[in-house]
């Protein structure tokens, strides 16, 4: 173990206790199970792998698409930072090349950033952006019948206005599905429905907490309609054996498919894995944007000088 100071060593201890605590705070998974049926929060329901017979009807009806996107910026003192972004759909064949849409961004070159925080705000807002681009172009590309975006679709709601709109109408009247797959869930639904028959340590806890190792593999609980994320409708599911819940969104105007979607991506997920469809995995690592990427473009294009100019001193530490 490494030679720590004996307060520091007290003093995660300490914490470490309360964590432990809390932990404990919660009830049996039997208890939960029942209090969530109770309230009304959502009911249980069992997912089935499909079939090739299956996956050939959805496939004959329309390409499975994937959408993620990816950003990186320099390490530096703002605002002299540069931002690379991209976003790519690709169909779930390996015979068909991706669509991938791109951007560059610096707080020196947009010269409209008070502060380094509004610019973070902002270069999250233009990726949901390029990747709601991405998916209105697989619409045109490759006429697809699902599309799986990696993130909750209220997100692009939010951050992407106009382009969630123009998304949405196209999925509607072209009767394309959209799903967006949630894999770090922050939304606190449950704790607050059920606030009152909890321990106060975990009044506030996360969905994902609350269902932790509560689902069996394969099995969803579906929210009830209109208690959560309006115009959309959810479920959190469990689609392999890592006992850490996803989220599933559909759109409200969808909601008859949730059923086969949450079929799709139980079908479409390793059972082994980390509870991710293999598809969006592998666009992951694709549309990935490296360190050594982003290191080798500033050299190259920046030129040394000026990128010892923006490095932090930090980075220069050799011990």
């Amino acid at each position: 173990m490494l030679d720590l100071d004996i307060s520091l060593k007290q003093r995660f201890e300490q914490v470490a206790n309360e964590m432990r605590l809390r932990l404990k705070q919660r009830p049996s998974l039997d208890t939960l199970r029942n209090m969530i049926s109770d309230k009304g929060i959502g009911t249980f329901a069992k997912c089935h792998r499909l079939g090739k017979k299956d996956l050939l009807r959805i496939v004959e009806r329309g390409k499975i698409v994937g959408v993620d996107g990816s950003t990186n910026s320099s390490k530096g003192h703002f605002p002299y930072v540069i931002t690379l972004q991209q976003a790519m759909a690709k169909p779930c064949s390996n015979d068909e090349s991706a669509i991938t849409i791109t951007d560059a961004l610096s707080p020196i070159t947009m010269g409209n950033f008070s502060s380094e925080e509004e610019y973070r705000e902002f270069v999250k807002r233009n990726l949901a952006g390029l990747e709601v681009k991405a998916a209105v172009a697989a619409i045109d590309e490759y006429s697809p019948k699902v599309i799986l975006l990696d993130g909750s679709l209220v997100r692009y709601k939010i951050e992407a206005p106009p382009l969630w709109q123009k998304l949405k109408s196209l999925a509607l009247a072209k009767n394309i599905i959209l799903v967006g797959v949630v894999e770090g869930i922050s939304t606190n639904l449950i704790s607050q429905c059920l606030k009152d028959d909890l321990a106060e340590a975990i009044h506030h806890a996360s969905d994902w907490e609350i269902l932790f190792g509560l689902l069996d593999v394969g099995e969803r609980l579906e929210i009830a309609q209109g208690l959560f994320k309006e115009g959309f409708r959810t479920f959190f599911m469990r689609s392999s054996i890592d006992p850490k819940p996803i989220g599933i969104d559909l759109l409200e105007e969808q909601q008859i498919y949730l059923n086969e979607v949450a079929n799709l991506v139980y079908t479409l997920t390793p059972k082994d894995g980390r509870g991710i469809p293999l598809w969006l995995d592998i666009i992951d690592k694709s549309v990935r944007i490296s360190d050594k990427v982003m290191e080798g473009l500033l050299s190259t294009y920046l030129g040394e000088d000026y990128v010892e100019f923006i490095r932090p001193k930090r980075e220069k530490r050799e011990f």
